[in-house]
């Protein structure tokens, strides 16, 4: 036969090995019979497993000999499906054995004169293979079992018949029915009044202590789990909670003992509550000088509606002031009978079987009163000759009426004239925004159009006017655009700068207020910008765009100073301008970029003071003959040691005696980036210098600076140095702890489990040097002291090649004892300069 095991809570593989094979270990056997992953063994509450799936006990080895004289019991425990019935399994192995003997016994509770329990026999039998199932009796509130193997019979010499072998009795094993599993328990009973939800249960036989209630609202949401104690004097549960109006709810249970749960029952069947409040009147409008129209949205489980309205708001809930239209079948009433002039005010409440739910919000309307001016704008106040042109309006009715008529005044130059407009929409599209078109071709430039607007609602008494608005009609702004090249010619193919952008604007009776020109890119290609960085443009990309405060016509030159233009590329040049009359006109043109565009290969030379650590550059760009190349401006910029570069010097002339200054070389390798700019066309070469040997070992920190570029052919400048400045050298073993904070602020909102990130751009570097120096270094002292009390910027380096401006901190205590002095820098990296 096959033994199962039902899983309840809190069970693993190994504890249900131990209990009924004996052993822990075993327990990759079960997972083996269930297909449940070893590396990962997952059960879950209620699942059945096999323990041993073969009709007979697996075969014990041949090799294997059995050395002890009693059955081994392999499995013991209540069979699945059942709550009287108890199985036991055994190995045995040896030879020449004839039948099994098997007692089983119980006790119903009863206890001798001694104190002991009695046990009777329930059955004492024989059996052939090594397993055995028994029923225990209802009042049976435990059993035990046992078992031995008997030999077969040998005649001996003398004819006797005598036994292979003697056994012994296996183990007593002992299960105990009130741990079995926890029984199902029957559907509970559900009641619900006004907010309150009561689940009870009663006369239960369930094995358990205590029962679980599940509530289940509109048959999907699970709304409550609760555990709750069985009484055990009446054998009963109950649970309650307050529930939602407006919903059904239903109920089911289990048992639960410990960690063991029985299967859920049935769910009871489906309890409503009294209605949800109505989320309120969206519909409050008067029909007729004596009648309002209502509406609001459905609650799901109301039956009809009731309206309350009064006169005045304070008369509600407290006055017999008040009257109630009670049995409302649909969600919208026409209410008549009322006084022209007055004001109401209503609410509306949801009615079931259950009862009825609280009044909703209040809505008001003055009934029969005359609407107030209505709101106007048109599509434009400045109109061309021949485009489309119109009026809009809002109707805007103190009693919530849709609009009747509507009277429209137009005076066109001096000129007025009324219309009477009716109407003629369906009911949803009513209250909807009314326009009227214009015809504005027969209208000349210069017209100037007046209007304005009232309405009438289900008084058909009209309101005041809007007021006035004015329309200007002019005729359509033109703008000429011309691109010119030096000679005044007109082109489309630039070979040269400088080239010539010209724009007119027009007519006469419209004066520009500003141009807005932008060139933009016909083609993607691939660019170098004036650091040096290689960039993409894309199609349609803009690489000029100004906007030009000016009320006479345009005038644009364009060099290399003030675009950037890529050789045999394509572009766009777009002009906008913006007339007194708020119309606006633009014109195109395409230009294509032809020259003839050089490359050249800057250099440098570079030269390291080791005294002040600072770097001179001299930069160049020759041609293949070595003549310094005419037209050229030249740029140095250093190579940081994060891969980003700082501008030393920018535009200097191609000398052989420009020679610039970089206060602040890399004390590893001095790193430098040389851009050469051709005057005539703006085209960019560059040069990465290699990185020239500095060898510092020491900590630099700078201050008080002074620097300048020099030339080398001037007397006067080579008297003076080129920099000066106080400088701190820390040539000491400095132990660094370093810390980065971005910029984030944690905002924490109500109704979210966790504050929500905002980041910024600040990266807060920060820095902690401490370094001991020796106490007869009087310089290093006296320049520590002096930095101590610096109120400005430092500028910092490190022999790894790190450098950067930053706030620095010193402190250091100095005792008559000690040789040294250890001494903390606190830096913070800020902003700078060079």
């Amino acid at each position: 036969m096959a033994a199962t095991y039902k899983v309840v809570k809190g069970d693993c593989l190994w504890n249900i090995a131990a209990k009924y094979l004996g052993s822990g270990s075993r327990w990759t056997e079960i997972a083996d019979l269930n297909s449940i992953s070893k590396s990962r063994p997952i059960i879950y509450p209620g699942q059945v497993l096999t323990l041993y799936s073969s009709p007979e006990p697996p075969p014990a080895p041949p090799e294997k000999v059995n050395t002890t004289s009693t059955p081994t019991i392999q499995y013991f425990g209540l069979q699945a499906g059942t709550d009287r019935s108890v199985f036991a399994t055994w190995s045995w192995d040896k030879s020449n054995t004839d039948h099994y003997r098997v007692v089983w016994d119980y006790h119903t509770g009863n206890k001798g004169s001694n104190g002991s329990i009695i046990w009777f026999v329930g059955s004492d039998s024989t059996v052939t293979t090594p397993q055995s199932v028994y029923s225990a009796p209802t009042n049976a509130q435990a059993v035990r079992f046992k078992v031995i193997a008997v030999s077969q019979k040998r005649k001996g010499a003398n004819g006797t018949e005598t036994s292979y072998w003697t056994g012994g009795w296996s183990t007593s094993k002992m299960y105990d029915f009130s741990d079995n599993p926890p029984s199902t328990p029957p559907v509970p009973n559900v009641t619900i009044e006004d907010y309150k939800l009561t689940a009870s249960l009663e006369n239960l036989n369930v094995n358990a202590t205590s029962i679980q209630f599940k509530v289940v609202k509109d048959n999907t949401i699970q709304y409550k789990l609760s555990n709750t104690t069985i009484q055990t004097t009446t054998n009963s549960a109950s649970y309650t909670c307050i529930v939602e109006a407006g919903g059904e709810y239903k109920v089911c249970a289990r048992s639960v003992r410990g960690n063991q749960y029985s299967d859920w029952s049935a769910y009871s069947s489906a309890e409503g509550t009294i209605p949800a409040v109505p989320t309120g009147i969206t519909t409050c409008q008067a029909k007729s000088e004596t009648s309002v129209y209502l509406a609001w949205p459905a609650v799901t489980n109301a039956t009809s509606y009731d309206i309350e309205y009064t006169t005045k708001l304070e008369y509600f809930d407290g006055s017999n002031q008040t009257t109630t239209v009670s049995n409302i079948e649909f969600t919208h009433y026409e209410l008549g009978g009322l006084e022209t002039g007055s004001e109401y005010f209503f609410r509306v409440r949801a009615v079931n079987a259950k009862g009825h739910s609280a009044w909703s919000g209040v809505k008001s309307v003055a009934v029969g009163e005359e609407p107030a001016p209505p709101t106007t704008w048109s599509s434009t106040t400045t109109a061309v000759v021949g485009e489309p042109l119109t009026l809009y309006w809002i109707h805007n009715a103190s009693d919530n009426s849709s609009q009747t008529y509507a009277e429209l005044e137009l005076i066109v130059d001096g000129v007025g004239e009324v219309y009477t407009i009716k109407n003629t929409e369906n009911e949803d599209e009513k209250d909807k925004t009314s326009n009227y078109p214009i015809d504005t071709t027969k209208y000349s430039e210069g017209v100037k159009i007046q209007w304005r607007v009232r309405t009438a609602g289900v008084t058909l008494t009209y309101g005041e006017w809007s007021i006035q608005r004015t329309i200007d009609i002019y005729a359509p702004p033109t703008l000429t655009l011309e691109v010119e090249d030096a000679e005044g010619n007109a082109i489309t193919q630039l070979e040269s700068f400088p080239f010539y952008v010209h724009g007119l604007a027009g007519p006469n009776t419209q004066a520009p207020i500003g141009y807005h020109l932008v060139i933009t890119s016909n083609e993607v290609y691939e660019t170098v910008d004036s650091v040096g960085n290689v960039k993409m443009v894309n199609n349609g990309e803009e690489v000029y765009s100004k906007y030009f405060d000016i009320s006479t016509a345009l005038l644009v030159e364009f060099s290399a100073n003030n675009v950037d233009l890529q050789n045999n590329v394509n572009y766009t040049i777009t002009c906008s301008a913006t007339m007194n009359s708020g119309l606006i006109a633009e014109a195109t043109s395409e230009l294509t970029v032809a020259w003839t565009d050089m490359e050249y290969e800057p250099n440098a030379e570079i030269g390291i003071d080791h005294d002040t650590l600072s770097a001179y550059i001299r930069p160049y760009c020759e041609d293949e003959n070595g003549n310094l190349i005419e037209g050229i401006s030249l740029s140095v910029y250093r190579r940081e040691f994060d891969g980003t570069f700082t501008e030393i010097i920018k535009n200097v002339d191609n000398s052989a005696s420009t020679f610039v200054t970089d206060p602040h070389p890399s004390l590893d390798y001095a790193r430098y980036r040389i851009v050469a700019v051709t005057d005539a066309t703006g085209a960019v070469s560059y040069y990465d210098v290699p990185g020239y040997p500095v060898g510092e070992k020491s900590v630099i920190i700078q201050w008080n600076e002074d620097w300048t570029m020099f030339d080398s052919t001037s007397e006067d400048e080579l008297s003076q140095p080129p920099w000066s400045g106080s400088l701190l050298k820390l040539p000491y073993n400095i132990d660094v702890s370093d810390s980065h904070r971005s910029d984030v602020s944690l905002i924490e909102y109500v109704g979210r489990k966790r504050p929500v990130s905002y980041y910024g751009t600040q990266l807060g570097e920060t820095a902690t040097w401490n370094v001991v120096i020796e106490k007869s270094d009087k310089e290093t002292l006296y320049a520590l002291r002096r930095l101590a009390i610096w109120m400005g910027d430092v500028y910092v380096r490190e022999p790894s090649g790190s450098g950067y401006w930053a706030n620095i901190t010193v402190s250091f205590s100095q005792k008559h004892l000690d040789l040294t002095i250890p001494v903390s820098l606190d830096i913070k990296r800020v902003e700078g300069g060079m």
